[in-house]
């Protein structure tokens, strides 16, 4: 299922996560990367679902970070920037390496017309991340065409260059 979302294969990994799901119910992990697969491919309203449940599920799991950092991509796709911006916040507050959610704290920040503090979010994860420029995104992030675009758009808005 990971393969598969990774792969921009949304489809496969949907079938795979549920499938994974119907042999272990509880299993959080699988239900936030069954949000991670539909958030990448905008189907953000399904996935913040998914997100939740996984909080739900597992509140003290040591995932919980990541868990948050996908919350903040559905929310950043359904165009829910404050509530992006809260829950990119509450991952790294919890675990302060992840760069997927430095990234849409970027993005985040910018499209919520906060742009100063997106710069300053975006010089904090040049220090994380230095190699990052719009074509590592494009070529390392699996969203689906239209979430790229409107990633890439606010990734942009926050300062960052080709």
């Amino acid at each position: 299922a990971f393969l598969a979302f990774t792969g921009r294969q949304t489809r496969e990994a949907v079938y795979q996560f549920n499938h994974a799901l119907d042999r272990d119910p509880p299993f959080a992990a699988a239900a936030a990367f069954m949000g991670f697969a539909l958030a990448f491919d905008g189907q953000s309203h399904d996935a913040i679902g998914w997100f939740e449940r996984a909080l739900q599920m597992s509140p003290r799991d040591p995932f919980c970070g990541l868990f948050y950092g996908g919350l903040s991509a559905a929310q950043y796709v359904a165009g829910s920037y404050t509530e992006a911006v809260a829950s990119a916040q509450e991952a790294l507050r919890m675990q302060p390496g992840i760069l997927g959610a430095h990234r849409c704290l970027c993005a985040s920040l910018a499209q919520a017309r906060r742009i100063e503090e997106a710069r300053s979010a975006m010089r904090t994860l040049r220090q994380l991340q230095t190699q990052i420029t719009l074509a590592w995104i494009r070529h390392a992030v699996p969203y689906s065409a239209g979430p790229m675009r409107h990633f890439i758009e606010g990734m942009r808005k926050a300062g960052l260059a080709e």
